[in-house]
């Protein structure tokens, strides 16, 4: 990482918690890191270092339909974040989990059994 990059992610750094501590509004963040983004751009126009994630297709069906409903509550606006990044996160496999777990009771109760009945 170059001097100039570790100087972008310091102000990165600080304006994040700046807005998560509430110093800043939404917007007034949104803006700054903006400027401070640009200044990642080279010459030609390219940005240097950046990956995309791009979410599945039910993550933004969910999200599209979350966001359509118009809100200036904040407190709504954490969940709805909350909600778009759980909804990317990995589903469990239920049945083999739950498989497993009736397994290990079974066992139990077969220790037990033998055990005690003795």
């Amino acid at each position: 990482m170059t001097e100039r990059e570790r100087a972008i992610n310091q102000d990165l750094h600080v304006l994040d918690e700046a807005h998560r501590l509430g110093r800043i509004s939404r917007a007034e963040y949104r803006a700054r890191r903006r400027r401070v983004l640009q200044s990642l751009y080279d010459s030609s126009g390219v940005v240097t270092a950046r990956k995309t994630l791009v979410p599945s297709a039910t993550t933004t069906s969910r999200t599209r339909r979350v966001h359509a409903m118009p809100s200036g509550d904040t407190s709504v606006d954490a969940g709805r974040a909350l909600t778009s990044l759980l909804s990317m996160r990995p589903a469990i496999a239920w049945k083999p989990l739950l498989a497993f777990l009736a397994g290990a009771a079974l066992l139990i109760l077969v220790v037990c059994w033998l055990f005690v009945g003795n």
